[in-house]
């Protein structure tokens, strides 16, 4: 192609990649969900039913340390809703939150 040909063809920019907020919504239930592995019938073994409850806490930051860039990026932007990285950061901070909580009480009244 000449010169005069490319200036006349436009630039074709890419779009950055902006996530919506999917991930930390993912991580944020799952960390909310896995309170309930304890409920599960007794038949299945301890393992299967103890061990998310150590995944907690690092589910929890992980799904507020993702959401919240993609909160701060839409923070200035009309045409996005954050919706599902604002539902993951609060998910994720009640699965942060929660266990902490209930060792204050526990180690409270003990």
């Amino acid at each position: 192609m000449s010169s005069a040909n490319q200036a006349i063809e436009p630039e074709q920019q890419e779009e950055p990649h902006h996530s919506s907020g999917t991930g930390s919504l993912v991580l944020g239930v799952t960390a909310v969900g896995s309170f309930g592995f304890p409920f599960l019938p007794e038949a299945l073994p301890p393992m299967v039913r103890y061990l998310p409850l150590y995944l907690v806490l690092p589910l929890g930051i992980c799904a507020v340390v993702w959401g919240l860039p993609d909160l701060w990026r839409a923070w200035g932007t009309e045409d996005s809703s954050p919706v599902r990285a604002r539902i993951g950061v609060l998910l994720g901070t009640l699965a942060i939150l929660a266990p902490l909580v209930w060792l204050f009480f526990y180690l409270g009244a003990g």
